[in-house]
Parts: structure tokens; C-alpha cells; sequence
């Protein structure tokens, strides 16, 4: 289930259904979320319910009180809650699996779930351990304490990698499953015509493009990026294009006019919106390497389809985004500038070294993130069920185990 049919959450349910449904045919596999999805189609194999009442997150209302829009949406999140509750009822599923929860009200209906279960298997994809705040300006995370009452509502729940199940297990006392992030290679397959970005942009050939993409929240590591560049040498600079929605607790004018303090500004590309499922895919080809400065983090789609395209990265070692790392990029300290700076410089520099990780990139995408093998995974978690090979973040393969069937 993915309460909102647009974003980086749907895209990995989608093709997560989709692995699944490969992975055991026999059974039947229901993706549950939004209205109107932005993909088209459903997911092969796969029968998907357009349905919750939620919103489009990314459309922000003019001219309304901010209060009178969280009401009105939180209301709207209640009726989505109800609808859930009544879907798992008539569908009578052997599993249902949960994703992101961030509001208090989840864990209440979590535990109506748990009581009203007729012999149902409840799971959760702990896609962020940490809770972020991307309301307030200043504030990062959050604390909150029904938090780890919620991981002890599930049977099982699930993060991507050994750094976040230790900081997991520490949070909330609750021993979780640790599974690969899959790959992105069905939104690659969603990119439309060409949105001729080196035109647009006016991104001058020649030099090397370094991508920050995503929703522009504050642990993102905007400000560190913006002074890594300012000091790196002109000649050894590279151009960053920033894309991405910013979140309701972020300035967009603030970084704009540090880059100009900074001498930067012309050296930076902003593209401060919602980028469509169709265009997605057209800024990882333009690039020549991804950076993912976050100062904090649990791990990154993003990463994923720097990974899918075949690009080199350069992540922090914020929660598990070192465990991406293996022979595909490099990794420096989290907030830290000069390092960070030294990296950029050096891939912007090296065509070769760009190659050689580029090609590692997309090795690990093909084999350590296969969506089959994220769901064989998933899968030998649920009772009864072979155990499966324990997730080796430096791995590129991972055993190929034959789960048992199950309905979601």
C-alpha cells in the first residue's frame, strides 16, 4: 500500500509489485494507493487500486491559510486511513505491506490493523529511519515517541542495509529484516521526448555536470554542496545542477543568494520543481556524475538511478549510503566541505575514472538491486519460508532462493 499515487515512494512500490509479481507468479499481487497514479497502465502482473482519497503532494494551494490546507488534508489522510482499513477487510489478504508512516494517527490505525487482522502477515518498508522534519526552517529531525510503539505493531519490517538495522534496532528495541533498494529501471522506461535540458539550462559543452536531484529538503546538504564548489578552482570546477521540488522548510532564495555571495552563481542550474516521471530520467543522462551531500539520511532512490544509468556518485556517509559504494564511487564525510570538494574536483577531472565507476554503477544495478531478487528477499522473510542469503552490501549477487507464494 502507498497512500500517494505520485513521487519517489510510488515508483518503488510500483516496480516492487512488479518484482514480486515476477518473482512468484502463482500468487496474486494488489498494489493499493492514490487516485489517478502519474504512471500509466498498472504493473505487469499486477492488479492495482487507484483509490485512496489522498491529494497530489506536490500542488501547493495559493491563497489559502497554511492551517486550513493541513486540516483539509488531514482530514482527507483520515478518510484514506478508513479506506485502507476497509479494503484489508473484503480483500482478506495473507499479507499486507506497509510503507513510510510520518504521522501520529499511523500508529493508531497500524494497531487497528493488528486487531481486526484475520490471520494477515503485517509488514513495513522502513524506507527512513530517522523521522525528518520538512516543515519548520531550521529543524532537521524529529523525535517522536509513538515512533518505535509503531515498528512493534508489525511481524516484520524491513530497511535497506546493516547501518540502518543496527540504528533501527537501537531506536525502537524491534530487529528488523534488511533488504537491497531495487533498481530504477522501469522509470527509466517512463522517459519521454527529450526536454533538451543543454538548451533550457544553458548548460555549456564541455564541461562536466554534477546532479543533486530529488525534493530539496533541508538534510539534503544544499549549503555544503554550494560551498564545495566555491572551493574548488574554476579550472577544475565542475557545473551542478540542482533539480528538484523544495520542501515548505527550506528558503529557495536563501541558497540562490549564498551561491551569489559565494561568487558561484553561475556555475549553478536550478530547477526548483516537481520533475516529472517522463523527464526524470533525462537529467541522469545529462550528468556526468551524481553527488548526494546529505547530512542526513537513511538511504536514497536517487542513488538508484544514478546507479540504473550507469553514473559514478558521490555520497556522505550519512545512515547507509556508504553501503552503496563499492568500486562505483566515493565517499566523504557528512557536512564535511573540503572533502567533499576534493571528490567533486577529482571525478570532474578523471573521464576515466567516471567510465570505470559508471560501469560499476550499472553492474550493481543489474545484480545486487534486481527488483526479483529485492523480492526473493522480501519474500523468504514471511513464516514458513526458506531463510534467504543475508545481504551483503559489497556483493554483486545474491543467492537465488525460491520463496513461498503469498497475496498482498
Amino acid at each position: 500500500m502507498e497512500f500517494f499515487s505520485r513521487g519517489g515512494l510510488l515508483h518503488y512500490s510500483w516496480q516492487l509489485a512488479q518484482g514480486l509479481a515476477a518473482a512468484a507468479p502463482q500468487t496474486e499481487v494488489v498494489l493499493l494507493t492514490g487516485r489517478r497514479p502519474e504512471c500509466a497502465g498498472a504493473p505487469a502482473g499486477v492488479r492495482l487500486l487507484p483509490r485512496l482519497w489522498t491529494w497530489n503532494p506536490h500542488f501547493r494551494p495559493r491563497g489559502l491559510p497554511r492551517r486550513l490546507v493541513r486540516a483539509w488534508r488531514g482530514g482527507r489522510y483520515l478518510l484514506a486511513w478508513a479506506q485502507v482499513l476497509r479494503t484489508a477487510r473484503r480483500e482478506a489478504p495473507d499479507v499486507i505491506l506497509l510503507g513510510d508512516l510520518e504521522h501520529r494517527c499511523d500508529a493508531w490505525f497500524v494497531r487497528r490493523l493488528r486487531r481486526s487482522r484475520a490471520g494477515w502477515h503485517l509488514a513495513d518498508i522502513w524506507h527512513n529511519v530517522e523521522a525528518f522534519d520538512r516543515t519548520r526552517s531550521g529543524r532537521l529531525l524529529r523525535r517522536p515517541a509513538w515512533r518505535p510503539r509503531l515498528a512493534r505493531q508489525f511481524d516484520t519490517v524491513f530497511v535497506h542495509g546493516p547501518t540502518l538495522a543496527a540504528q533501527f534496532e537501537g531506536l525502537t528495541g524491534v530487529r528488523p529484516q534488511v533488504i537491497a533498494h531495487g533498481n530504477q529501471n522501469w522509470l527509466v522506461e517512463q522517459a519521454g521526448p527529450d526536454p533538451e535540458l543543454d538548451r533550457r539550462l544553458q548548460l555549456p559543452p564541455g564541461r562536466p555536470v554534477a546532479l543533486l536531484f530529488g525534493t530539496l529538503s533541508a538534510y539534503k546538504g544544499v549549503e555544503v554542496l554550494l560551498r564545495a564548489l566555491a572551493a574548488i578552482p574554476e579550472r577544475r570546477r565542475p557545473l551542478a545542477l540542482i533539480a528538484g521540488l523544495p520542501t515548505a522548510g527550506v528558503r529557495l532564495e536563501a541558497w540562490q543568494a549564498e551561491a551569489r555571495r559565494l561568487g558561484i552563481a553561475s556555475w549553478v542550474r536550478w530547477e526548483a520543481r516537481y520533475i516529472p516521471t517522463p523527464e526524470i530520467a533525462w537529467y541522469f543522462r545529462r550528468a556526468d556524475l551524481v553527488v548526494l551531500p546529505y547530512v542526513a539520511a537513511s538511504q536514497s532512490g536517487v542513488a538508484h538511478l544514478a546507479l540504473t544509468l550507469g553514473k559514478p556518485l558521490i555520497v556522505t556517509t550519512a545512515g547507509g549510503l556508504k553501503e552503496l559504494i563499492a568500486g562505483n564511487g566515493l565517499v566523504v564525510e557528512a557536512g564535511a566541505v573540503g572533502p567533499l570538494a576534493a571528490a567533486l574536483a577529482r571525478l570532474a577531472g578523471d573521464a576515466e575514472l567516471r567510465r570505470r565507476q559508471g560501469r560499476r554503477s550499472a553492474a550493481l544495478a543489474a545484480t545486487r538491486h534486481d527488483w526479483r531478487t529485492v523480492a526473493r528477499s522480501l519474500l523468504a522473510a514471511w513464516p514458513g519460508s526458506e531463510p534467504a542469503a543475508p545481504f551483503d552490501p559489497g556483493a554483486a549477487t545474491v543467492q537465488d532462493g525460491r520463496p513461498r507464494s503469498f497475496k498482498t
